[in-house]
């Protein structure tokens, strides 16, 4: 009986840590395209252990790129739908903004450690361009206006102009970052850039 009641005492002693590590880990196991759709990067998995961060900050780091995993999965779904003809661009817009809003949503929900704080506002700003873009694109393609005239939008540039700036926040905020990690983030912000 005694060992059962410590069994008990240890399980409960170790759910608080096993829900604690729950909940600093946002970031899936499974990192592949949506069905029928492709990365136009090498984009790797976010590596557990996040080598070159500083431990108060890998929470913050672990969530963000979940997230930003979340928005350029949705972008890819986006573009591609608009590069292709007679689809239901309305449609498609109202997902991505759904999904694409929540993600940014619980983003700045997100606590932010010191110093973060520029990152994590480049990155809001690019999803803010992005939907705008993605907002006007959708009208142009509902119009009859051709993929050219996607690319033409001008928001795309300016969130591409702002992911290019968050990746030099990062960068230099975590110079210590190991090869794997340094690759992952890179490449979550290339995948989400529309250009």
């Amino acid at each position: 009986m005694r060992k059962i009641v410590l069994l008990a005492m240890a399980t409960a002693w170790m759910l608080p840590a096993c829900a604690q590590q729950k909940a600093d880990d946002w970031y899936p196991q499974n990192i592949g395209p949506p069905a029928g759709h492709k990365y136009p990067c090498a984009l790797t998995a976010l590596p557990k252990d996040l080598t070159g961060i500083p431990p108060a900050e890998r929470r913050f780091v672990n969530h963000t790129y979940s997230l930003i995993l979340k928005c350029l999965q949705a972008k890819l779904v986006m573009i591609d739908t608009l590069f292709q003809p007679n689809q239901s661009y309305k449609n498609a817009y109202a997902t991505y903004y759904r999904d694409v809003v929540a993600a940014r949503q619980r983003l700045m929900a997100e606590p932010v450690p010191a110093g973060c704080e520029p990152f994590r506002n480049s990155v809001v700003a690019a999803i803010d361009k992005q939907i705008q873009y993605f907002g006007k694109a959708t009208t142009l393609r509902q119009a009859g206006g051709s993929a050219q005239d996607v690319l033409n939008v001008p928001e795309g540039k300016v969130a591409s102009a702002i992911l290019q700036q968050a990746w030099s926040q990062m960068s230099s905020k975590y110079p210590s970052m190991s090869p794997a990690v340094h690759d992952s983030t890179y490449h979550h912000l290339c995948a989400m850039d529309v250009f």
